[in-house]
């Protein structure tokens, strides 16, 4: 029979997620495979856990039989738009309070992991961060590569944050980006609505 791929029968779509410990972050990350290697090397090359020693940001991972599938940070953020988003509920402000998805990564052959990743960070936001201090939305730079590959399409990651939900800050942008990313909100308050419907129910 030949060897079974990592990962191949786990269901991530309800998988523990984990804050990262030292203990974890010394053990885990041998093989991780992500389809961008950069992301391999902040792991391994300690940017991770420098950031969470800096107090600057915070990681939690997926971790499956001794081997890690995923990992997020998260970090304060303040999301700014031309208009102010939150006028029809009589706020003026074009600024607002947000947490910010910094990285995000999966190994390729972890399937879910990234979105399993992204669904947790937004439940944890509207349960554990709403209730303590003002944040209303979920802000990240999804990552556009500005150097196409050998078939001339760029690598961009706004469509996976599109499809939960996130929205562009500037939908009429000019592509490729000037920058290497495309920021993305998404607003918190309906999915806190609905959660607190569910626990109601």
């Amino acid at each position: 029979m030949p060897p079974v791929a990592r990962f191949a029968e786990v269901d991530f779509s309800l998988h523990e997620v984990s804050r990262l410990t030292p203990a974890l972050a010394a053990t885990l990350g041998q093989g991780f495979r992500c389809k961008r290697g950069e992301f391999g090397t902040f792991w391994r090359r300690g940017r991770i856990v420098r950031e969470e020693q800096a107090l600057i940001s915070r990681c939690w991972i997926i971790e499956s039989e001794g081997y890690l599938a995923g990992y997020i940070t998260l970090l304060t953020d303040k999301l700014e738009l031309e208009q102010p988003p939150l006028a029809s509920e009589g706020v003026q402000y074009r600024t607002m309070p947000a947490v910010k998805i910094g990285l995000l990564a999966a190994d390729g052959r972890a399937r879910g992991a990234g979105r399993r990743l992204v669904e947790w960070a937004l439940e944890y936001a509207a349960v554990e961060l709403v209730p303590k201090v003002g944040v209303r939305f979920m802000t990240v730079d999804a990552f556009y590569d500005l150097d196409p590959d050998s078939a001339g399409v760029y690598y961009d990651a706004s469509g996976f944050y599109a499809r939960l939900g996130f929205n562009f800050v500037n939908p009429d942008e000019p592509l490729p980006p000037q920058q290497s990313y495309r920021t993305m909100y998404f607003d918190l308050k309906p999915l806190v609505e609905a959660l607190q419907e569910t626990a109601a129910s």
